[in-house]
C-alpha cells in the first residue's frame, strides 16, 4: 500500500484523508500536535507468546523516525489521533432530579467507571497487532495528549525543551499529571453522603475524609471567580480544574458571545476534557427541559445491539439503585486510579483484583476504608 505523505498528522501509518471532513477534527489533530510540540506518541504493550520474536527496539526507546523502526519496537507504537478517537465506546447520560443529585451520581458512578471498563473490555487488537491489554482507554488518552514536555514532567520549565508559552494555560509549564482523556481527579459532591440538608463539606473536609487525596491543578483565576460568585469550594475546584487546559477548537463565528445567554465558551473546554464521567449543567436560559445531567463514559462498545442494550439498561438500573438506597461507594481518588490501571490489564474482569468499599450502605461509618488489592507480581 502507498505510504502516508507528510501533512496534518505526519503519521507513519495513516493518511490525512481518513480524518473526518468536519473542520473540528482536522483542527483537533493540528492543535494537539502544535501544543505538545510533537505528534502524539502512543505506546501499548504487545501480547507475547512463545512464537513472538524478540524486538530490536526495547520498551522506552525514542520515537521512531521511519516505518521500519516503528515495526521493530517491542511496544505497539501508534502516532495519530485516529488510533484513539477511531475507537468506539458506549456512553449513557442520566438527567438528575436536581443539582445535588447530579453531583452525588457523578461521584458514585466515577467509582464504578473502572469496573465497567473491565467488564465491557473489547479492544484486544490495535494497529493489527494483539495487545497485552483489552481496553481502549490508554490508547485514546495518549492519542489526544496535548500536554507540553514540561506539563508531562519530562522537561523542566518553559522555553528550550519545555514547550511553554505565555499564551498557554499555566504558561504551558504547570505540571499536569493526566492527559485530557483520563479518570476524574476530584469528587464534586459537597455533602457527606450526597443529600441536601446535610453538613456541607469544604475542599479541606473532603481531603480529611480521605476522598480527594490527589493533587488537583486548578486555574486560580477561575477558582476565585467562581467562589466569589457563590459557587461552593468543591464544585469551583472541579470547574477550575477543567480550565487548566487550553481550548483546542473554536469556530470563528462563536468567539464573541453573550455568556449570560449561551454556554458555548464553557462547553468548548468541558467537551474536550474527556473523563470517565462528565457533569453536565443545563444550557443557559434554555426553554427546553434539559436539566442537571451526569454522563457515564467508560464502557466499551460491544459487538451486538443486544449486548449494548444490556449494558445500557444495567447502568441505568445501577443508577436507580444508587439513588434509591443512597449508596456510598466513596474511596480515595487514588484507589479509583489504581482500579483504572488494573482494568487496563489483560483479562482484568476475571483475573484482576480491585479496590472497593467494604460497605456501600450510607449509614456505615465513613471511616470504613476500601480494601486495597495486593501489589502486582
Amino acid at each position: 500500500p502507498a505510504r502516508p505523505t507528510p501533512g496534518l498528522s505526519d503519521s507513519l501509518f495513516v493518511p490525512d484523508e481518513i480524518i473526518n471532513p468536519a473542520p473540528r477534527f482536522a483542527a483537533l489533530v493540528k492543535n494537539i500536535k502544535r501544543r505538545r510540540g510533537s505528534k502524539v506518541d502512543i505506546r501499548v504493550p504487545r501480547y507475547r507468546d512463545e512464537k513472538t520474536p524478540d524486538a530490536a527496539r526495547p520498551v522506552g526507546c525514542p520515537p521512531p523516525a521511519t516505518l521500519e523502526e516503528a515495526l521493530e519496537m517491542d511496544e505497539v507504537y501508534m502516532d495519530a489521533m485516529a488510533f484513539g478517537m477511531g475507537c468506539c465506546c458506549l456512553q449513557v447520560t442520566f438527567q438528575a432530579r436536581d443539582l445535588s443529585e447530579s453531583r452525588h451520581l457523578y461521584d458514585q458512578l466515577a467509582v464504578l467507571g473502572p469496573i465497567m471498563l473491565a467488564l465491557t473490555a473489547a479492544t484486544p487488537i490495535a494497529r493489527g497487532v494483539l495487545l497485552d491489554t483489552d481496553v481502549r482507554w490508554d490508547i485514546i488518552a495518549q492519542s489526544v495528549d496535548d500536554r507540553t514536555p514540561a506539563e508531562r514532567g519530562v522537561a523542566a520549565g518553559g522555553g528550550e525543551g519545555g514547550g511553554g508559552h505565555a499564551a498557554m494555560a499555566g504558561h504551558g509549564t504547570k505540571r499536569l499529571h493526566k492527559s485530557r482523556y483520563e479518570t476524574i481527579s476530584t469528587y464534586i459532591c459537597n455533602t457527606v453522603i450526597g443529600q441536601d440538608g446535610q453538613d456541607s463539606s469544604t475542599r479541606a473536609a473532603l481531603k480529611d475524609l480521605g476522598r480527594n487525596d490527589l493533587e488537583v491543578p486548578m486555574d486560580e483565576e477561575a477558582y476565585r471567580t467562581l467562589t466569589q460568585a457563590g459557587v461552593d469550594e468543591v464544585l469551583a475546584q472541579h470547574i477550575a480544574h477543567l480550565f487548566v487546559r487550553d481550548p483546542l477548537v473554536i469556530y470563528r463565528e462563536r468567539v464573541e458571545l453573550d455568556d449570560e445567554r449561551e454556554t458555548d465558551h464553557f462547553e468548548n473546554i468541558q467537551s474536550t476534557n474527556w473523563q470517565t464521567v462528565r457533569w453536565k449543567p443545563p444550557p443557559a436560559k434554555s426553554d427546553s427541559h434539559i436539566g442537571w445531567r451526569t454522563e457515564f463514559r467508560s464502557m466499551e462498545v460491544q459487538l451486538t445491539d443486544f449486548e449494548n442494550a444490556a449494558f445500557t439498561v444495567f447502568v441505568v438500573l445501577v443508577s436507580r439503585v444508587i439513588l434509591y438506597f443512597n449508596l456510598n461507594f466513596y474511596m480515595p481518588i487514588s484507589c479509583v486510579d489504581c482500579n483504572m490501571r488494573r482494568a487496563a490489564e489483560r483479562d482484568a474482569v476475571t483475573q484482576g483484583k480491585f479496590c472497593f468499599r467494604q460497605s456501600p450502605i450510607s449509614g456505615a461509618s465513613s471511616g470504613s476504608p476500601p480494601r486495597r488489592p495486593p501489589p502486582p507480581p
